[in-house]
């Protein structure tokens, strides 16, 4: 047991379910690192005094995903063992990890769709290149490339989540007359800017979400190659037996291993 999380063998959607526990129990901490200044750079690419600037803000934050996912792998990667961390110590460290293999991310990385469970190789372990290459090899046989079926079913879901929002909106305006279907073009504008909001508050949902599936994804498949979840129990009893009475376990740590700090 780590945490909230009992660390077992599970399967491909197991594991990725096992991420929404963390998605809920950190939520409160993505508000404060990840969420506030996403909508702070929203409403700055919203406002660009640019010709044609409303299409590239949605261009441009989408394409940003993998930095906004960083302060969200930050928190979990903390919490996970240390659930009753304060915000003193989440932050510690936490620009380095907003930084670490992020021009690969933002560039030739950017289209892969198992970014999410391999994020945590090069951020958190800190690995590159060669190294990098041979241990998503290693951590693929234990089901590291479930992650595509992750990005498609979370696509899906932002879509469907935005459609679902579009027809609601809709039903409500007609039944309140505010912007009757015979006239929305008169509201164009609005209009726009109400899907605007859609898209950066499903980006917000369904992008923290993500990231998290990711990371249970990631430990599921340590625990299926390395048996991550009997080397920690080893580690814990070890560790106690050089600890007084009482005091309070965390994980060691080895080069290569998390470094969330």
């Amino acid at each position: 047991m780590i945490g909230f999380l009992k660390l077992r063998q599970r399967s491909g959607w197991e594991a990725a379910d096992s991420g929404i526990l963390l998605w809920r129990n950190n939520f409160v901490f993505f508000i404060i690192l990840m969420v506030l200044p996403f909508i702070a750079i929203a409403v700055f690419l919203r406002f660009l005094p640019l010709p044609d600037a409303r299409p590239w803000s949605y261009i441009i934050l989408w394409w940003l995903k993998p930095f906004f996912a960083r302060p969200v792998l930050h928190v979990i990667s903390v919490r996970f063992f240390e659930p009753q961390a304060p915000f003193s110590r989440i932050t510690k460290g936490f620009f380095k990890t907003l930084f670490v293999a992020l021009p690969g991310d933002l560039l030739w990385r950017r289209l892969s769709i198992w970014r999410a469970a391999r994020m945590p190789i090069r951020t958190l372990e800190h690995l590159s290149g060669k190294a990098a290459r041979m241990r998503i090899r290693t951590l693929e046989t234990g089901g590291l490339n479930f992650c595509a079926s992750l990005t498609i079913v979370t696509t899906a879901i932002f879509f469907s989540l935005f459609i679902g929002e579009i027809l609601f909106a809709a039903i409500i305006l007609e039944m309140t007359q505010i912007m009757p279907f015979s006239s929305l073009w008169q509201y164009i504008e609005q209009i726009e800017l109400l899907v605007f909001l859609m898209v950066c508050l499903n980006f917000i949902l369904i992008e923290t979400l993500y990231v998290c599936m990711g990371f249970g994804i990631y430990i599921n498949s340590r625990v299926e190659v390395e048996g991550w979840d009997i080397q920690l129990l080893l580690q814990n009893f070890e560790k106690q037996k050089k600890q007084k009475p009482g005091s309070r376990f965390i994980p060691l740590q080895k080069k290569g291993d998390l470094q969330p700090c």
